[in-house]
């Protein structure tokens, strides 16, 4: 299927619009100035990445800011660092102050024009809705993480949808299975790999927006 087939987008909310790298990054300078010496920012980003993923099994006991708080307590340990539940809440609460890319909220303007956009993420409720409300979605529209709409038939049936005509937009190092077609977005990546790993591999929402533009002139 070309771009334009498309009927809805479901679009990674974290790295893909929201950049969460660079949030969790500075939410944890107090506890890395404790840790002292030139820590390496994508190894303590892969460190955080993957107590996080550990903790996920017990999202629906914890909640996004428990999960977060867990996630911050365990890296103290894993440092050798005191940290009290205090600044490991005011780790989590950074979340909601977690900036979008810039050039997300014009492609999501542009995009909405043409598609049903779908936003998969966790946030606590109370963020939600200022969240959905910068990237121009409503609320029914975000969906946790705990869910897969791709495979839930009542969900599809009610939304009036199939996967074939869903495109997952994510990032190269979820770890999600598709069963739809996937665009890659790899904001870090100077150059896409070749052969792409996905149907599309594309740069930033901003690039996917010049290459819907491109599919219409075709």
């Amino acid at each position: 299927m070309g771009l334009t087939d498309y009927r809805a987008l479901l679009i990674d909310c974290d790295e893909v619009l929201v950049d969460r790298d660079s949030g969790v990054w500075a939410a944890l300078q107090p506890l890395l100035d404790s840790r002292g010496g030139r820590p390496d920012k994508e190894q303590v980003l892969a460190e955080y990445r993957e107590v996080v993923w550990a903790l996920y099994p017990r999202f629906a006991e914890l909640g996004f800011s428990g999960l977060l708080c867990f996630a911050h307590r365990q890296l103290a340990e894993r440092w050798a660092l005191k940290a009290n539940w205090e600044e490991g809440m005011s780790f989590a609460r950074s979340a909601a102050g977690w900036s979008l890319f810039e050039d997300a909220p014009g492609a999501m303007l542009y995009l909405r024009k043409f598609y049903r956009l779908l936003v998969a993420g966790d946030r606590d409720v109370e963020d939600r809705g200022g969240l959905c409300e910068r990237l121009g979605i409503v609320a029914d529209d975000f969906i946790s993480l705990a869910c897969d709409p791709l495979q839930d038939a009542d969900w599809l049936k009610a939304n009036a949808l199939e996967p074939a005509e869903i495109l997952l937009v994510t990032r190269p190092s979820a770890r999600r299975q598709a069963i739809t077609d996937v665009c890659l977005i790899g904001r870090e990546r100077v150059k896409q790999p070749t052969p792409c790993a996905a149907h599309y591999c594309i740069n930033s929402m901003a690039d996917l927006v010049a290459q819907h533009q491109l599919s219409l002139r075709r």
